[in-house]
């Protein structure tokens, strides 16, 4: 594998630096109500790292409805919970980080990491600037840009490649298992950041606040499975 002196970090945002999937969650639990489709606990731990358009597909798979709208209907739907969720991102504060984000995006900055967002969705520079985080990142994937979104591995080339790493040679932060699986086929290291272990994932911790640079460094001493 290459070796560099700092690997570069590529982070996931929803659920890993702000807790903004729930904004998520609420636009499209809106989306089902007025597509007269029961929200549940299953779409609400599914949906998460999911794309828009995926997520709308697993919504209308859950009452067996996937053939009930064409492109352009779906397109309207997708469109119409984006505008409700960028209503959310627009009361988004620094406060919405996830404890321990911002001292831990500190001392990797400090320490010479280079950092990048690889997130899948389309508001996430919109997301960082309310969140206070631009200092930190000035590298984030554009996802309008990706051809395929996770599980596919695009987001996280496209995030490696932002700063001039090897995929083989970035660490992932996830909290999804799509993410994971998007981190892994780049070829990424990944720290799932859950309280339930993350198939794939290289080394796991229960929340934000574990984070630390010793944490990114035994990652990174792991011998390739």
């Amino acid at each position: 594998m290459p070796t560099q002196q700092r690997p570069g970090c590529l982070f996931d945002l929803h659920g890993v630096l702000a807790d903004s999937w729930q904004y998520h969650l609420r636009s499209w639990q809106a989306i089902a109500t007025e597509l007269g489709i029961p929200w549940t606990a299953e779409l609400a731990a599914k949906l998460p790292g999911m794309s828009r358009e995926d997520s709308l597909e697993a919504i209308l798979a859950s009452v067996s409805r996937q053939r009930d709208f064409n492109v352009r209907q779906r397109q309207m739907i997708t469109n119409h919970e984006d505008a409700l969720y960028k209503q959310y991102v627009t009361v988004l504060t620094p406060a919405n980080c996830l404890p321990g984000i911002p001292d831990f995006l500190q001392k990797l900055t400090q320490a010479g990491y280079p950092l990048a967002v690889a997130s899948a969705s389309t508001n996430a520079a919109s997301e960082i600037d309310h969140l206070g985080l631009r200092g930190y990142f000035p590298h984030i994937v554009d996802a309008r840009q990706l051809k395929a979104s996770k599980p596919a591995p695009d987001v996280y080339l496209a995030a490696a490649k932002l700063i001039g790493c090897d995929p083989r040679a970035c660490v992932a932060f996830e909290d999804t298992v799509t993410g994971v699986q998007s981190a892994v086929a780049a070829g990424c290291r990944v720290i799932g950041i859950n309280p339930v272990p993350l198939a794939g994932a290289t080394i796991m911790v229960t929340r934000t606040n574990d984070l630390s640079l010793s944490v990114v460094r035994q990652v990174r001493d792991l011998p390739d499975a």
